[in-house]
Order: C-alpha cells, then structure tokens, then sequence
C-alpha cells in the first residue's frame, strides 16, 4: 500500500463518522486542557501529574479511533476509561519504550549539559578577559552544540522503531510490556522512513487547518490518526493478527 492507499482507506473507514469523530476529538481536547490547566496550578507536583496522566489519555483517544476504525462501540468519553484501566501496562510499554531509548537520551542530556558548562564558562573567561579561556570554552560549546543536535536526531530516529507499541497493546492485552515493545521494533524495521513519510503527507491539510484557526484540526486529527491506524493494520493485520503485503514506496 502507498500513503495516498492508507489515506483513501482511512477516509472510507470514517465515511458517515465524520461528525462523530470530530466531536470525539473537541471533548478529549477539552477535558484534557482542563485537567491540564487545573494541575498545573499546584507548583511541581501537578506538573508531574498532568504527565502521568497525559499518557494514559493519549492510549485512551487512540484506542477510540481504533474502535471507531473498525466500527466498534465507542462512547465520546470512554477515552477516559480505556486510559485509566489499563493505566499499569499503559505506563509498563512507555517504561520498556525509555530503556530501549536509553542510550540516545543519556547522550542528549550528556551534550546539554556540556553546552551548559561551556556557556558558563566561556561566559567567565569574558569576564576575566581571558581570551584563552573564552576560546577553548566556546570550543567546547560548539562540540556540545554537535553533538546534542546528533544525539537528537538519533533518538527521533530510533524512537519510530516503538511508535506501533500502544496499538500492538490494545491488539495484544495478554502481552508484556517488553513483548510489545519488541514486537513494535519488529514491525517498523524497513518501515521507519514510511511512517515519517506518512507524516510528512499532512503537512498541507495541517496548514490550511491553520487558516480556520484550529478549527480544522477537530476533522484533521482524525484522519491522521486513522490512516496510522491503517499502516499499523497494513503491516500487522488486525487482533488476529494477518500477515499482509508491506506498504511500498508512494512512487513505486
């Protein structure tokens, strides 16, 4: 299947849904800006708060679009408790997704913080007029600064390998964390560039949802998700999971 196939499917898939998914949209947008908003008025602890339950809500939105994909019961809140009870193995898949990840961000954190050093260090070297000092810490920032955008583009790059976990979890509630997590990296190897490109396809609808002030994106959010859902089901099949054709290249 190419990305033009996937859209197409997702947009037959939501044929007659549209109204629904929109408003299903508009109510997780809302509830999870005043959850959001009323946490983040406790200093801290409510910002670590909204974290922690952001992820389950994010599980719970894209488990709705799953169901409303393929025609299934969906409520405009069930979002709500899809999350919450199944918030353990919600949190056990992002836990395994962060030690698969690791490394990447050890070393995005490494190259802050040596750009952090050297800024305040270069910044101490201008003070003293020590140009010595100036011109090997500046150094030492732009090896900082090098290898903090390397690093970064590293974990972007090796994320995409778990970016099916959360649909594999709802496919698969009998499987650990680690087995999703796993069967996520199997699935997106020689797929990595495929999603992005999937990606990349709505960069215009996202600029015209623009110009209707945000509006656009109750219809637009959608249809992006729905067509990931599609490219998930295009390379794993469905619950019972069916092998199927891999997704080409848009040009072949």
């Amino acid at each position: 299947m190419t990305s033009s196939d996937l859209r197409k499917n997702a947009r037959e898939a939501l044929n007659g849904k549209w109204g629904k998914a929109a408003l299903l949209t508009l109510v997780y947008a809302v509830i999870t800006f005043v959850i959001s908003f009323v946490l983040n008025l406790i200093p801290f602890i409510g910002s670590i708060a909204s974290f922690v339950i952001s992820v389950p809500l994010s599980y719970g939105i894209l488990v709705s679009f799953i169901k409303l994909k393929r025609n299934e019961e969906i409520n405009y809140t069930d979002f709500l408790t899809i999350g919450f009870s199944s918030f353990g193995k919600i949190w056990a898949v992002f836990g395994n997704m962060v030690l698969k990840l690791i490394i990447p961000v050890v070393l995005v954190v490494v190259f802050i913080m040596l750009m952090t050093f050297s800024g305040i260090g270069a910044g101490v070297g201008i003070a003293f007029k020590s140009a010595s000092a100036t011109t090997g810490f500046a150094g030492l920032a732009i090896v900082g600064a090098i290898g903090y955008i390397a690093s970064l583009i590293y974990l972007v790059v090796k994320s995409y390998y778990y970016c099916l976990s959360y649909y594999i979890l709802y496919d698969n509630q009998d499987k650990t964390g680690k087995e999703i997590v796993e069967q996520s990296e199997k699935l997106m190897k020689g797929n990595r560039w495929k999603f992005f490109w999937l990606g990349l396809t709505f960069i215009g609808w996202s600029i015209l949802a623009g110009f209707t002030f945000g509006i656009g994106m109750f219809w637009l959010m959608p249809y992006i998700m729905v067509t990931f859902v599609c490219f998930y089901e295009s390379l794993a099949g469905t619950k019972e999971n069916v092998e199927v054709e891999p997704i080409k290249e848009e040009n072949e």
